[in-house]
């Protein structure tokens, strides 16, 4: 008899993957965290001031649904692959509360992005985002803040754009306490 773990196939994960969106994103159900999250996983993009592993995740979500309490996120595509699922989706919802430090502009901002994951024995270890976050900031009217120098100083480890350093300069640059 073997003690070792289950294979998870690319549909498996899929399926894993499926569930951060239509349960945890989109109905806010904040305990599917727990079930499908490593650990010690990493998000390559969480939002500034997010701790590391899974609080990381309900901290990044629940700025985002506090922000955007109406928030949906569509997945338009999804190709799974050994340990690795990609994404498009398309983020849609209604800026009413407030968001790294941002006043709400009670306007409705839909954007696109690529998400990539990593799963290892049927749990999410690392996560991506490609183009979610300059695309955030151009559905907020901040895309500005993505070109040249400015972009380039906002770098940080893991390729990401760090979004509070990135909203400082914009108020650094128009003279405004908040962007």
């Amino acid at each position: 008899m073997s003690t070792t773990e289950p294979a998870f196939t690319p549909e498996d994960n899929a399926r894993i993957i499926r569930r951060v969106f239509d349960e945890f994103v989109n109905q806010g159900d904040f305990s599917v965290v727990d079930e499908i999250y490593a650990p010690d996983m990493v998000d390559h993009q969480p939002l500034p001031g997010a701790p590391d592993g899974p609080e990381g995740v309900r901290y990044t979500i629940a700025g985002l649904r506090q922000g955007f309490p109406d928030l949906h996120v569509t997945i338009e595509a999804l190709s799974a692959h050994a340990d690795y699922v990609v994404i498009h989706n398309t983020w849609r919802g209604t800026f009413t509360g407030e968001f790294l430090s941002m006043d709400p502009t009670g306007e409705r901002i839909e954007f696109r992005g690529v998400v990539v994951w990593r799963l290892a024995n049927g749990l999410i270890t690392e996560r991506w985002g490609i183009g979610v976050e300059s695309a955030m900031l151009e559905a907020l009217g901040l895309g500005w803040l993505m070109s040249g120098a400015l972009a380039r100083k906002g770098r940080r480890r893991g390729g990401g754009t760090d979004l509070a350093d990135l909203a400082a300069a914009a108020a650094a640059l128009t003279g405004t306490d908040r962007p």
